[in-house]
């Protein structure tokens, strides 16, 4: 507006001057020369200013991006550790108990291996006999080997195989095969909760011909839950405790528990003291010869001391 303003004003100037005289034309002529010059500099700066305006381009699009919570662990753990117990008695009692074992766990970014085994055996005389040579009356082991994957810090799937030898339970041999999901629901320095939801497959050799099959083997496919926690109390304590329940697909009632808790206690550098109670259930145990079956509940408690080397 303001151009065009002054483009009206310049003609009508020019209208004036075409009216003077001669000399004052000439003069008047040259002035209008400097004034046109002045008026297209102006014009060219202008557009030399808005040009870059309407021609500079749009600035890319802002990318969004969100990150996947999918950390996974970054503590390397390498752990091995042995434990020893026993117990002897004389006089009126004679027995001897011994308790042994080992665990080991691997831990390298995503993947953990873990192996624990168990071993119990004892043997005594009946009471008040001093002549009857001493007899078995525990006899058991324990061994399950697992790995993990871990998707997030939290989550992780596994495959485990475990082995059981308890002929006082009718058991030679009982081999599983587990596969599933962990999650952690709690997962701090001082302590941890977790569960595990998945299939369990169990191979059963028996000790002695199942009266209501006539086999001495069997397959049991069943649902597999687990809830396990463990807590430092404080620098030196430390408490762990899990219950496993497996659910028979095919006899409903044949349900079987397994639950243990320890505690242990530091005594000096890497050795520990260990107090353990283990429980395991089974609601269809093994069958005798004659019929009669097994006693259902087994327990065992253990004082060890545990050694730990890595």
């Amino acid at each position: 507006m303001l151009l065009c303003a002054r483009l009206g004003w310049l003609g009508g100037w020019f209208g004036v001057v075409g009216r003077m005289p001669t000399e004052e034309k000439t003069v008047e002529r040259t002035y209008r020369s400097c004034a046109s010059a002045r008026f297209a500099a102006i014009c060219l700066g202008l557009s030399a200013l808005s040009a870059p305006a309407f021609a500079q381009d749009p600035p890319p699009p802002t990318q969004l991006t969100e990150r996947a919570n999918v950390e996974a662990p970054s503590e390397d753990v390498t752990n091995f550790a042995v434990s020893a117990g026993a117990n002897v008695a004389t006089g009126n009692t004679r027995s001897w108990n011994l308790a042994a074992g080992t665990a080991f766990r691997l831990v390298r970014g995503r993947h953990a291996t873990a192996f624990d085994w168990a071993f119990n055996y004892g043997r005594a005389a009946p009471a008040g006999d001093t002549t009857t040579p001493l007899v078995d009356t525990v006899r058991n082991s324990n061994t399950k080997l697992r790995y993990d994957f871990y998707l997030t810090r939290m989550d992780a799937l596994f495959v485990a195989a475990a082995h059981r030898w308890d002929t006082f339970a009718g058991l030679d041999t009982r081999l599983q095969l587990q596969a599933g999901y962990l999650r952690n629901f709690v997962r701090e320095e001082n302590h941890r909760a977790w569960g595990e939801i998945g299939y369990d497959m169990t191979y059963d050799n028996f000790t002695e011909i199942q009266m209501s099959t006539g086999e001495d083997t069997q397959i049991v496919h069943a649902a597999r839950i687990y809830l396990g926690y463990e807590n430092n109390l404080n620098e030196y304590v430390k408490f762990l405790t899990g219950v496993e329940t497996l659910l028979n697909f095919q006899q409903i009632e044949d349900l079987r528990i397994n639950f243990d808790a320890a505690l242990r206690s530091t005594i000096a550098g890497r050795l520990q003291v260990e107090l353990k109670f283990k429980l395991l259930f089974d609601n269809v145990p093994a069958e005798r010869a004659d019929g009669t079956s097994f006693e259902k509940l087994d327990t065992l408690t253990t004082v060890s001391l545990i050694y730990t080397f890595l």
